[in-house]
């Protein structure tokens, strides 16, 4: 089931533990590592962590970016490097959480999501992103480098990424992740306007199930996008560190964005309720038309079960008994009663709109 994911660590283990997590055997990480400042930048791939620790001393500004769900001793001999807080490594550990910023002293740690619809199912999949004064450290659960845009702009010569502070590195980073929930939110409604017209044209069992997984996924997004807005809206505090108030303009922009994608949500998740309801009112209709034909059925075959009922009694036709068993043509008025019945049946309902 959506939105249920289960912690490994026994109730009463020390604060900060990384452990618990069973291991998972393709988790070959991504390290790229940007060295930048208003004049130079070098990004190298596949660094380790020692040479992570090197940069830290250097005059530039570091960007560390971690593709991949890191292991425990990786995690470890990072915070030592760049002394992170063992709670925030925890959250990084095990993913899942929900959006929030904390700080702590010299440095601050941002939980994001960034999740992906498939098969009708939304997956959330974590970024955390820690920061101080001359660092910004960014993972992602996913392998795929969606961190790109922003690499490129650093590597733009002239470009706000290498003109400003890292704090608008954060805000690049923040925006992006934002931004990912629009084309997210266009696969989305184009599944519901799918299942709108599977609806509305030839409803099937199984749409039923797909308009409530769709609902239920709508349902978890709109979880997630309510704590990322409130996380944005925190990181305009003017008490956050290394936030200057340029970038806070700029992250008016982004907040702006977060709300715009959860105001979408919210009009799909109203838009999932009315598909329910156009289901369930097409089948009623459906099972009216249903009791409709069978009680037409019943109108025209009851006077008829009521003559043959009379006629197959097979009275003796003396002493003025069902005189008609003795008729020449009995047979045929029989038939022609019949007729005349169907035919004053069939105008009736005609002109009841019934048929």
């Amino acid at each position: 089931m959506d939105g249920i994911f289960h912690r490994h660590t026994k109730p009463g283990t020390s604060p900060g533990t990384l452990a618990g997590r069973a291991p998972v055997p393709d988790e070959a990480l991504d390290f790229t590592l940007v060295e930048y400042t208003g004049d130079d930048v070098q990004v190298l791939h596949g660094v380790e962590v020692d040479e992570c620790r090197f940069h830290l001393g250097t005059p530039g500004r570091t960007w560390i970016d971690v593709a991949g769900r890191p292991s425990s001793d990786m995690l470890r001999d990072l915070g030592m490097a760049f002394n992170l807080h063992p709670l925030a490594l925890e959250d990084v550990f095990h993913a899942h959480q929900r959006s929030k910023l904390d700080l702590y002293e010299g440095q601050g740690f941002i939980v994001l999501n960034d999740p992906v619809y498939e098969d009708g199912e939304l997956h959330p999949r974590q970024v955390s992103i820690f920061f101080g004064e001359n660092y910004v450290i960014s993972f992602h659960d996913h392998k795929m480098d969606i961190f790109k845009p922003v690499r490129d702009r650093v590597q733009t010569a002239g470009s706000r990424l290498r003109m400003f502070g890292t704090d608008y590195l954060v805000y690049a980073l923040i925006d992006l992740v934002v931004d990912r929930k629009f084309p997210l939110i266009e696969a989305m409604s184009s599944h519901l306007e799918e299942l709108e017209d599977e609806a509305l044209e030839h409803p099937t069992p199984d749409t039923l199930n797909r308009i409530h997984q769709a609902r239920r996924a709508l349902v978890a997004f709109h979880r997630i996008q309510w704590a990322e807005r409130e996380t944005v809206l925190a990181v305009m505090r003017p008490d956050v560190p290394f936030i200057m108030p340029e970038t806070r303009t700029y992250m008016r922009d982004c907040f702006d964005h977060a709300l715009a994608v959860l105001e979408l949500v919210e009009s799909y998740r109203e838009m999932t309720n009315g598909l329910m309801e156009v289901y369930l009112m097409h089948a009623s209709n459906r099972m009216s038309e249903v009791m409709k034909t069978m009680a037409i059925i019943t109108v025209f075959f009851m006077p008829l079960s009521f003559l043959a009922g009379i006629y197959g009694m097979n009275f003796d036709r003396d002493h003025g008994n069902m005189p008609e068993l003795g008729w020449r043509y009995g047979y045929v008025f029989f038939w022609g009663m019949v007729v005349v019945i169907v035919i004053s049946l069939f105008i009736w309902l005609k002109r009841k709109r019934w048929i």
